[in-house]
């Protein structure tokens, strides 16, 4: 697969930039002609009048677009924090929702935009969140199931063009300063 990473910004956190890794690195190694965009730190707002919300990374690849919420909990944390957690579901559903009506301007049939949770911690402390249910519709996703965060195994929905075009379309129009 061709990943075309996108830095709209620096990695908030070192969970940030190694879910980034992983998922580039995975997509990479997989079979195939496809094609991937991963944008990443995006500040985005659908108006210029509303304040820019941070969006981790956009996937944007042959299933379609997926918003993804990088986070460093473990299942006990989520466990002992459920209003925590229900409110970051909220706004995962709410920043993919402004993504989805930004990006059919451009594709009129793309398909719903999910968000979904990405956690970073390692094995033994996440694993019990792998075989969760979503909370207020979003799943949770560990490093070791990164493919189903991004959708990878879902109905390919977008073709080339159409990638690149909602790549395009979310990309800062001018660069961003890296340190």
């Amino acid at each position: 697969m061709k990943v075309v990473p996108v830095p709209c910004g620096p990695a908030v956190t070192e969970s940030e930039r190694l879910a980034l890794e992983r998922l580039k690195a995975g997509l990479i190694s997989l079979p195939g002609d496809g094609c991937w965009y991963l944008l990443t730190n995006l500040m985005f707002s659908v108006t210029h009048q509303l304040q820019s919300e941070e969006i981790d990374i956009v996937a944007i690849g042959p299933p379609g677009v997926r918003v993804v919420e990088v986070k460093h909990w473990t299942a006990a944390w989520v466990k002992r924090n459920p209003k925590i957690v229900e409110r970051e579901a909220d706004r995962v559903t709410d920043k993919a929702r402004k993504i989805g009506t930004t990006l059919r301007k451009q594709v009129e049939n793309l398909p719903q935009v999910d968000g979904v949770f990405l956690v970073t911690q390692a094995g033994a402390k996440v694993s019990a969140l792998e075989g969760r249910g979503p909370v207020r519709g979003v799943p949770f996703h560990t490093l070791k199931t990164w493919h189903d965060a991004v959708g990878f195994h879902a109905r390919k929905v977008l073709s080339p063009e159409q990638i690149k075009i909602l790549g395009a379309a979310l990309e800062p129009r001018s660069a961003v300063a890296m340190d």
